[in-house]
């Protein structure tokens, strides 16, 4: 009897099942049209905010984004600590020309380099990676990676460009034409692979490998507590959908699925941080202000960086865009057969 019912209710569901999986358009739940609209203007928002960063590496205050979790960067960003009395983890390390700077903030905030144990790099580009040997150095850190960025990490290397320039442009920042700048090369110690945790005493952090900007880029996921309550924060790299998909060498249409099935399994994020500081949830929740005013009222009121319809939108809107770009290329596909 059981078994005959079981039958029934599985024939009555999974045509309906097809047929919701079929109709239904992005964005998936939970997240909804609503948020993707709002996540439009999230974009567009932060690619202003961006553009007001004329020099990546010039210097930035260090201060308290909430708990036990430090911004310790440069102007764009780039590098973040996560304390405890047993041991302090490093995520990013910014540019090889701000490894000083960074090393001030970190002191400046009353912690010692030696209590470090622990480094993460997000990918391998030299704004995120460049001081990584500095910080090694001074640390005795071991340094951590998604496995994919390893091979460049250690070659002191960008990895080859995500979008291929047309013929006779160019391939690096800055227009030279020649090759994206190196960096000092830094021995990885540790490959870092989709779900694994790092630990140092009570720090507890999970990554999760999103390919798209680098081979490997490493999305980082934690908790802190602040005022007896806990946060969830993720760091994330980066947002990055060309017009044409077939111009970037680590997008595919399973990799990215996969990027937004993490997505849902990191919902609800409280605090959103990208690499960049111009798409931090503190920044884009403040309705108005320039970079410089956003970053001056986080110093006096840190409870700005608390949203979590950030995280939502910005999920939101980028996979309405995702599923409407693969459309295209499969439409175009479709007629050229």
């Amino acid at each position: 009897m059981l078994r005959s019912s079981l039958l029934v209710w599985l024939s009555l569901w999974m045509p309906c099942a097809l047929l919701q999986s079929q109709t239904e358009s992005a964005p998936y739940r939970p997240f909804t049209a609503k948020q993707a609209e709002l996540g439009k203007e999230l974009v567009a928002k932060s690619v202003e905010i961006r553009e007001q960063i004329t020099d990546m590496s010039a210097p930035a205050d260090p201060f308290k984004i909430m708990g036990n979790l430090y911004f310790v960067g440069v102007a764009n960003g780039e590098a973040y600590l996560l304390t405890s009395p047993q041991g302090h983890i490093l995520m990013g390390a910014a540019m090889d020309s701000a490894s000083e700077r960074v090393q001030k903030n970190i002191e400046s905030l009353g912690f010692k380099m030696t209590d470090i144990k622990a480094i993460l790099l997000n990918h391998n580009h030299g704004d995120q990676s460049g001081g990584a040997a500095y910080m090694k150095q001074k640390t005795g850190a071991p340094v951590m990676a998604g496995f994919g960025e390893i091979p460049y990490l250690e070659h002191g290397m960008f990895n080859p460009p995500a979008f291929p320039p047309p013929p006779g442009g160019n391939t690096g920042p800055g227009g030279s034409g020649g090759p994206p700048p190196g960096y000092p090369p830094v021995k990885v110690d540790r490959a870092l692979f989709d779900g694994d945790v790092v630990k140092v005493g009570p720090l507890s952090v999970t990554t999760f490998l999103i390919p798209g900007h680098s081979p490997a880029s490493t999305t980082f996921a934690y908790t802190v507590k602040d005022g007896g309550k806990d946060y969830k924060v993720v760091e994330f790299c980066c947002w990055e959908y060309p017009d044409d998909l077939s111009r970037n060498g680590y997008i595919t249409e399973a990799s990215v699925r996969h990027t937004f099935e993490t997505f849902r399994k990191l919902y609800p994020v409280d605090i959103y941080l990208e690499t960049g500081s111009y798409a931090w949830s503190g920044i884009l929740s403040q309705s108005s202000g320039t970079m410089a005013e956003r970053m001056a009222k986080l110093k006096i009121d840190n409870k700005l960086f608390i949203n979590r319809g950030i995280f939502n939108e910005f999920s939101a809107a980028r996979e309405v865009e995702f599923e409407e770009k693969i459309a295209k290329v499969k439409a175009a596909t479709s007629g050229a057969r």
